[in-house]
């Protein structure tokens, strides 16, 4: 296990006395770093899995949420608020959820050149509010003491730990490709007009 809290100690302070403690196991980051990085990893497991991030701009009250959600963070994250470590988890779940919801379908939409592949339906709307609900629900989970729950919790951090270099690695690689192309085909014009 150091070597995930080597790894973990360049993104999160890993205050013992705010971190979460598993079956004797302590997690490698703290309570709102946990609640950050499992947020995101479910959120992106849940995106990949239904292929949610092709759909076009989500209804209102979703795009709503996820502006509420990233604007509790900071009453959370410089301490105006801090009511204890439940709250911790569930301001950084909240948050995890709504960047995976920006970053998955805006990096789709940047690969597809604007274009989405299809547009939220009622059950698409309806299975987020059920996503959402659950990752509310996650902070009375954390009295669970097995290490099953340990090792699922530390895997979706990983999880949710790779959803920004995956999206980045995949706008990079769209673009690479777009540039390379515009290349040729600029090359091959030129090779053509001197024929």
């Amino acid at each position: 296990m150091n070597a995930l809290h080597t790894l973990f100690s360049f993104l999160c302070h890993q205050n013992v006395a705010r971190s979460f403690e598993i079956n004797g196991l302590l997690l490698p980051l703290c309570q709102r770093c946990t609640g950050v990085y499992l947020g995101m990893g479910i959120s992106f497991i849940w995106l990949l899995a239904n292929r949610y991030y092709k759909k076009d701009l989500p209804p209102r009250s979703i795009i709503y949420v996820n502006i509420i959600s990233m604007l509790i963070m900071p009453v959370f994250g410089f301490h105006i608020l801090d009511p204890g470590p439940a709250w911790r988890l569930w301001s950084g779940l909240i948050f995890g959820n709504a960047v995976a919801f920006l970053v998955l379908p805006g990096s789709s939409l940047i690969c597809n050149d604007g274009k989405a592949a299809q547009s939220y339906t009622r059950l698409s709307t309806l299975s987020f509010f059920l996503v959402f609900i659950l990752l509310n629900t996650i902070p009375l989970w954390f009295p669970i003491q097995s290490s099953y729950f340990y090792y699922t919790i530390i895997a979706l951090i990983l999880i949710g730990l790779l959803c920004m270099p995956f999206c980045v690695v995949l706008v990079i690689a769209s673009l690479a490709k777009k540039i390379l192309g515009l290349l040729m085909l600029k090359g091959f014009h030129n090779g053509y007009a001197k024929n």
